[in-house]
């Protein structure tokens, strides 16, 4: 029988016991190592994701704007909420939308006033034409007047459709008057100044000589009373070609005038008169019957000269159509020049006052009525 050493046994089994050892402090050892790594690791991705979500990447912005541009959404599952970082992207993109909505208005706003016409320029076309149409509806109701004041026996001043026809000549003047001069929106009175040159009969010196000319300002009645009187004046004004003052009579200062308005010697179509505007002293009134183109200006009373029922039988009501008084002149002894002229009733031409220009004047306090000053009527263009 084989004799068995315990001592060897023994070793061996303190080898492997050692060996068995050895390998689990390795083993510790690595996997504290791992432990760490990962840990570390750990905390890196949570570093990282933190500011992801606070400010994503570009690539994912520029993905998602890509995505969003071809109509492609990220699919979300049902049971999912949505990512933290979608939610901002989707913030983002939101903000952007809702800037380009707004360019986009802006630039819709910009399109839109750069087809606008220019400002006025419409307005002042519809005011061409309305003005044309008014003129036009005004020479219509005209020529019925003068039709009918033609008619034998018709009395104008009692006559129902001879009564009906001025008022709506009347009415029809008013807003034509309103159209092309601004009467009642802009304005309630118009002037004339009348700029003349005296004869050299009427000249005393050399320095009157050296500066013969003068004028006198004419108040237009209220359009109002008399608003067929007043637009006929101021036309014969607005298209004045000349004229001059060729009778000195003891009772007015009778002047000629020729004018587009009046071409051919067109006179008023009736004879408008208002007892709230008689024929005082420096009043102006057209001379004939019909009136016009020629006027006067009244160096006298001359309510029974020219008022109803004057200088004629058969109608007790006619009388000679007066359109304005002077505001200016008289004290400046500029109408008693004019009647200083040594030739009484009809002038020879030596003797005649000539009339260079009429000039029709507005209030320069349109807004306010301010009145102290008057300034020339500028047609609106």
């Amino acid at each position: 029988m084989d004799n068995i050493d315990l001592n060897d046994d023994v070793g061996i089994e303190n080898d492997d016991n050692e060996k068995h050892s050895k390998f689990s402090r390795q083993s510790k050892g690595f996997l504290r190592q791992g432990l760490v790594f990962v840990g570390a690791l750990t905390v890196f991705c949570l570093v990282l994701g933190h500011m992801h979500t606070k400010n994503p990447p570009q690539l994912s912005k520029d993905i998602h704007h890509l995505m969003k541009q071809h109509n492609l959404q990220p699919s979300h599952s049902k049971n999912m909420p949505q990512s933290k970082d979608d939610d901002d992207d989707d913030k983002i993109d939101k903000d952007d939308d809702d800037d380009k909505i707004d360019k986009d208005n802006d630039n819709d706003n910009d399109n839109d006033n750069d087809n606008e016409a220019p400002p006025q320029l419409i307005p002042i076309q519809e005011q061409q034409q309305n003005e044309l149409e008014l003129a036009a509806s005004v020479e219509a109701l005209d020529q019925k007047v003068r039709a009918r004041k033609a008619t034998r026996g018709i009395l104008m001043e009692t006559d129902p459709k001879g009564l009906e026809l001025t008022k709506a000549l009347q009415a029809e003047t008013l807003k034509l008057l309103e159209r092309r001069y601004g009467y009642g929106t802009k304005r309630e009175t118009f002037r004339v100044r009348v700029d003349l040159i005296y004869p050299n009969s009427v000249l005393k010196d050399e320095r009157e000589r050296e500066s013969p000319s003068a004028s006198f300002v004419i108040e237009m009645a209220p359009p109002s009373l008399l608003p067929c009187s007043v637009f006929y004046f101021m036309e014969i004004a607005r298209t004045y070609k000349g004229g001059e003052f060729h009778r000195n009579a003891r009772h007015v200062l009778q002047a000629a005038a020729q004018s587009g308005a009046t071409k051919g010697h067109r006179s008023m179509p009736f004879q408008e008169y208002s007892p709230e505007h008689p024929h005082a002293q420096y009043t102006t009134g057209y001379a004939g019957r019909p009136s016009g183109p020629g006027w006067y200006v009244s160096i006298q009373d001359n309510s029974a000269n020219h008022g109803p029922g004057s200088q004629q039988k058969a109608n007790p009501y006619e009388a000679d159509s007066n359109f304005g008084r002077i505001v200016q002149g008289v004290d400046e002894g500029v109408i008693a020049k004019i009647h200083s002229v040594p030739q009484k009733e009809w002038l020879s031409k030596e003797n005649c006052v000539k009339i260079t220009q009429l000039t029709i004047l507005v209030p320069a306090g349109d807004d306010d009525g301010d009145e102290s000053e008057w300034i020339e009527w500028q047609p609106q263009s």
